[in-house]
């Protein structure tokens, strides 16, 4: 038995067959990391755009929710980081520090991620892309409590 996206399957390749199949596995991969971003995304953009409006419309976090769902069956999650503690040995992109160069802040803090982490059964496989900031401040560089 062989395991594609979380699924027992029942194969027994030659060995040709079985390189072909780990170059199409790895191509399904990536294309379902790829969609897990863009679900991640979109449920970001209808968070705000809910929030900017003050509607909700049920139906599409539901629909959000079942493809979330689905991926996580097939073991993909997608990890943000944003508001969590930022330390030196955390496995994130980091596209900028948002504070001056040379400052070396004693608390800071994930402000944005851009892009979420990529996990297939448990590991790995696109690191978060975030912005850092101190703590106590937002991307604006203004504090709010």
């Amino acid at each position: 038995m062989k395991r594609l996206f979380g699924k027992e399957r029942s194969v027994d390749p030659s060995p040709r067959l079985a390189g072909e199949m780990e170059k199409l596995r790895k191509v399904e991969l990536s294309s379902v990391i790829d969609l897990a971003i863009e679900v991640w995304r979109l449920q970001d953009r209808v968070r705000r755009l809910q929030s900017a409006t003050g509607r909700e419309d049920p139906s599409i976090a539901f629909s959000i929710d079942k493809i979330q769902h689905v991926l996580r069956e097939i073991g993909i999650e997608a990890r943000e980081y944003t508001g969590q503690t930022y330390n030196e040995g955390m496995s994130l992109d980091v596209l900028t520090f948002d504070y001056p160069v040379g400052e070396k802040p004693l608390s800071r803090v994930v402000q944005e991620t851009v892009s979420p982490a990529i996990f297939f059964d448990g590991k790995l496989y696109k690191m978060a892309q975030v912005i850092v900031g101190k703590a106590g401040e937002t991307a604006d560089g203004e504090k709010h409590d």
